[in-house]
């Protein structure tokens, strides 16, 4: 890589600068109208002329609280069996030879083509025979089946050496054991980017739990500021929808935020390992 002079490192520096201003904007946006009053949010100012804690008050107010609280649970859920299932399928897959092995990973891999909206309908038909409408379970059991997850896992176990599973097996390791023992402690840092995957689509998701949940009390963050927006014109809430969205949606992005801040390195490490078979 040919070093670059004094000018353009500075010329990098000040495009990373700009791309980074443009996309912290709207975020300290976000924020800034969250402390505003809301008789003052169609302000255009990015100083605050004056700032109030009310509309965090409206949020906890509203069922904001509740809806975070089954956000977070379903996304905990989804990810704790997403990654149980696809470790499993992904060592299989990558590990072993069985009839019909390349059929089955080549009908993983085409799932991913398939658009949500267009699975949505026998996924919900398929929970109402089950009888796990307005359930968490609605949710997770879904969400939990991730193509792409199992894809960057089945990566990570197809580069470790045959070698180390020959060994343990001569030791008179069992099937599970060299699973839980050698494999998977190999493959950290693809646990985590794979899990982070997990948590954030399950935490973004919005069509599936507006559809397999009715009751107000049952519904997520996405969905739920989507129902406070909706009730902005009805006069249908005692308190003010636009404090509680604007707060509402502060509260729903800063865990992700501090998620990815805390985690990047390992995610970037993760997706980048198994990225590319030796």
């Amino acid at each position: 890589m040919i070093p670059l002079s004094l000018p353009g490192r500075l010329a990098t520096w000040a495009f990373v600068g700009l791309v980074t201003l443009i996309c912290a904007l709207p975020l300290y946006w976000l924020i800034l109208s969250s402390i505003k009053p809301v008789e003052l949010l169609a302000q255009v100012s990015l100083i605050p002329q004056q700032v109030t804690l009310q509309n965090y008050a409206e949020a906890f107010a509203s069922p904001v609280p509740r809806w975070l609280f089954n956000t977070v649970l379903i996304a905990v859920l989804t990810t704790a069996l997403g990654l149980a299932v696809a470790t499993l399928a992904a060592f299989g897959f990558a590990r072993y030879r069985f009839r019909g092995k390349t059929v089955l990973f080549a009908l993983v891999i085409a799932s991913l083509a398939i658009p949500e909206y267009a699975s949505v309908l026998p996924t919900f038909a398929i929970m109402r025979e089950l009888g796990l409408l307005n359930t968490y379970a609605a949710v997770v059991l879904p969400m939990a089946a991730n193509a792409l997850v199992l894809f960057l896992l089945r990566q990570y176990f197809t580069q470790l050496p045959a070698e180390l599973f020959d060994a343990a097996r001569i030791d008179g390791a069992s099937e599970i054991r060299v699973f839980w023992s050698v494999a998977l402690p190999l493959v950290r840092p693809g646990l985590g980017a794979a899990g982070l995957i997990l948590f954030l689509s399950s935490w973004n998701a919005y069509l599936l739990p507006l559809v397999m949940m009715s009751r107000t009390e049952e519904f997520t963050i996405p969905v739920g500021l989507a129902f406070l927006h909706s009730q902005l014109n009805t006069g249908y809430m005692e308190i003010s929808p636009w404090g509680a969205v604007t707060a509402g949606t502060v509260l729903s992005i800063m865990p992700l935020i501090i998620c990815l801040m805390l985690m990047q390195r390992h995610f970037v490490a993760g997706l980048t390992a198994g990225a590319v078979k030796s």
